[in-house]
């Protein structure tokens, strides 16, 4: 949260994407905690633990800048 959701961050890198000539889809994939259960039965602590996962608006800005770009977002 605050940097790869975040439009003022993702902004610079769909202009770039998008200034290749070459990118034909950008896939955004959301944070997820299907990982915690294996840290959990190993035994190791999760970094992540606290990390909330991205609303269905903030993916949604997301790919609206992509889109913006002039990219395919999936």
């Amino acid at each position: 949260p605050g940097w790869t959701d975040d439009v003022d961050e993702v902004a610079p890198l769909a202009d770039f994407l998008a200034g290749l000539g070459v990118v034909e889809r950008v896939d955004v994939l959301a944070f997820h905690r299907l990982g915690a259960a294996k840290y959990a039965a190993l035994g190791i602590d999760d970094p992540l633990a606290q990390t909330p996962g991205p609303t269905i608006a903030s993916l949604e800005a997301v790919r609206d800048v992509f889109r913006g770009a002039g990219l395919s977002v999936t």
